[in-house]
């Protein structure tokens, strides 16, 4: 007899609606996915978003999109039409808060997910709050509260669980499987978080580094004055601006300089500075070494916590974790900039998207301190291989031209250039034109003298046709040209007179300051408020 193969069941089919908050970068991108796995879902699919950059993409894919931005006030209000029971949120957003949308789902009956734990505006910037109440610590403490108070018949609520915190968790665990395998020759097959955590202990792993390095380019350099990045900006500057945080492993001798314990034995520590300015070492396959910030992320505590070792006196065993995080170059450089200008942000902000043209985004976990010393896992992910996959974002330009910036002098130049190369092509074209060769050779002769030093020639002027005619304004543009050299020139003779003495006052004062206290803040103050 026959016995016809066993079907494995099919997962259950979602059948209620789903309501997207947010569609920046990762909405944009999460979009076309979702409809690839859940056939028909688009029908059933509302994004709620506070700005327009989404609607082109979501309509494209058949989505209702509707403009709204939710806040403490109004937030219930308007959840209430969109979801109910059996519907899921998913939160993409930030500065809304993860722990009261939990707690409407639950009331609601609905399934929750989101990749980061926000609260509302006015936490991570806020002077009136200690630097403690500003953490990702304290922001994640008030989600881990209200899942203990809702208890385990509240509907499932999934947090933190984008690229990183989320994805590195299982890197880890995958990294975990392959040492148990390399050197204990062993096939592990850990299912609880305490047989997870005594692998860890075993294989005597003291650090775990979540490293990324970010090696993205545009076609469009930074400019000055101008904060760029591959993701959301404003998300990205709250983590630079928040102090900087790790877990303390059970390994490690002293803790860092400037360190606070969130609470008594919990190991977790936050510094009395900003992950900006707090620089660690890394390592990533494509280049080796690197030098990144620490900056705050929830997978810091959860990893550490999810691998710790308890006993009747306390923890036995917890690596240290920490996420030492390289951004691409031009963001990079908008951090150290955002530092100089004392943490006010610059005026003008870029997000990059098609305009990058080159580079990868390289995520993985470090396991440190095992028998091979170090083991590396993750994901290299290239721009033309997302781009091949479908997760390049469009973006929406807006409609007529856009509003730039650019210095006057400098676009003059670049005109009057042009307008010499003009005249020299045009006289080369008039074999038979009324100029003497005396005259072409002296137009010629003064094109190529005038330089960005020496602005007092002129070309002459013959005769009243075309050439006549561009030559005359060529000259009014080198007019202007010198006459803004000349006020620039005597700016700058004015500053150098009128700072020399300032300069000796501030010298005298920061001879009299403590230089290992750079890039550390007052835990009363914000970190913007460093330098004013």
């Amino acid at each position: 007899m026959t016995v016809p193969p066993k079907e494995s069941p099919e997962p259950p089919a979602f059948r209620g609606r789903i309501v997207m908050v947010g569609c920046g970068s990762i909405g944009q991108a999460v979009l076309p996915v979702i409809g690839r796995h859940l056939e028909g879902i688009h029908g059933r699919l509302t994004v709620l978003s506070a700005d327009e950059a989404g609607r082109g993409i979501a309509e494209r894919c058949g989505t209702r999109f509707i403009h709204c931005n939710l806040t403490p006030a109004n937030y219930r209000t308007i959840l209430k039409g969109y979801v109910g029971d059996g519907d899921l949120l998913l939160n993409l957003s930030i500065d809304i808060s993860s722990s009261d949308l939990i707690r409407f789902c639950s009331e609601r009956g609905a399934l929750y997910v989101d990749t980061s734990i926000e609260p509302w505006p006015g936490v991570f910037d806020n002077p009136m709050l200690a630097l403690r109440q500003r953490t990702s610590y304290a922001v994640r403490s008030k989600v881990t509260d209200l899942a203990a108070e809702l208890g385990a018949g509240s509907p499932t609520a999934v947090v933190d669980h984008g690229a990183n915190p989320g994805l590195v968790s299982h890197f880890v665990k995958r990294a975990l499987l392959d040492l148990d395998r390399i050197i204990r020759n062993g096939n592990a097959k850990p299912a609880t978080r305490e047989e997870w955590a005594n692998l860890a202990r075993d294989l005597r792993i003291t650090t775990i580094q979540i490293s990324e390095r970010d090696t993205q380019a545009s076609t469009r350099p930074k400019r000055q004055g101008e904060f760029v990045n591959t993701w959301s900006i404003d998300g990205f500057v709250d983590e630079l601006m928040q102090p900087a945080e790790l877990s303390f492993g059970t390994f490690e001798k002293r803790r860092p300089r400037g360190a606070r314990e969130h609470r008594p034995g919990s190991a977790t520590l936050y510094l009395e500075r900003p992950g900006a300015c707090t620089f660690a070492r890394s390592w990533v396959p494509s280049i080796g070494a690197f030098q990144g910030m620490l900056v705050t992320h929830d997978e810091v505590f959860s990893i550490a916590d999810y691998l710790s070792v308890r006993g009747p006196g306390g923890l036995l065993y917890r690596p240290s974790v920490m996420f030492v995080y390289h951004p691409c170059d031009d963001a990079m450089l908008s951090a150290l900039e955002l530092e100089g200008r004392g943490w006010m942000l610059q005026p003008s902000c870029r997000r990059l998207g098609m305009d990058i043209v080159e580079g990868m985004d390289e995520l993985g976990v470090l396991l440190a301190g095992h028998e091979r010393n170090a083991y590396w896992y993750g994901s290299q992910l290239t721009i033309a291989e997302a781009r091949r996959h479908g997760v390049a974002v469009r973006l929406d330009l807006a409609h007529g031209p856009l509003r730039v910036n650019a210095d006057r002098v400098l676009l003059e130049q670049v005109v009057l250039n042009l307008g010499l190369n003009a005249l020299q092509a045009m006289q080369a074209m008039r074999a038979d034109a009324a100029p003497t060769e005396g005259h072409e050779l002296l137009l010629r002769t003064t094109a190529e003298d005038i330089t960005e030093h020496d602005l007092t020639r002129r070309i002459p002027v013959y005769g009243r046709d075309d050439l006549s005619a561009l030559t005359r304004t060529v000259n009014a543009m080198l007019d202007r040209l010198n006459g803004a050299m000349s006020s620039q020139r005597q700016l700058l003779d004015d500053m150098g007179h009128e700072l020399r003495t300032p300069v000796t006052i501030v010298r005298g004062h920061l001879e009299l300051m403590d230089p290992a206290v750079r890039g550390e803040y007052p835990c009363n103050l914000p970190p913007r408020a460093i330098g004013e």
